[in-house]
């Protein structure tokens, strides 16, 4: 398994708090079955935001995932970035 880094940028903040529950719930079920390892917001103003770190077998099998975010899906995400992520100190997860 690999870890993975993922960017969101997201839009306006009316979008993000209308499907922010359904996300959470999806985020939260994700981290029940060890997919999701962390997530959460931005919080230095710069932009909204938020990383998620996933474990998963490819970039692949993280993008759908992410496909079915309710926040993806309503369209709040306006852009995404994975990248492959390795933890060098510290610990993140199982």
């Amino acid at each position: 398994m690999t870890r993975f880094a993922v960017h969101y940028s997201y839009g306006p903040a009316e979008q993000q708090a209308q499907h922010r529950p359904e996300h959470r719930a999806y985020l939260s079920s994700l981290l029940e079955q060890g997919a999701l390892l962390a997530s959460g917001p931005y919080t230095d103003g710069i932009s909204e935001g938020a990383l998620l770190i996933f474990e998963a077998e490819d970039s692949s099998a993280v993008q759908a995932l992410l496909d079915q975010d309710p926040m993806m899906v309503n369209g709040v995400v306006k852009s995404h970035q994975i990248r492959e992520w390795n933890l060098v100190l510290g610990s993140v997860g199982p």
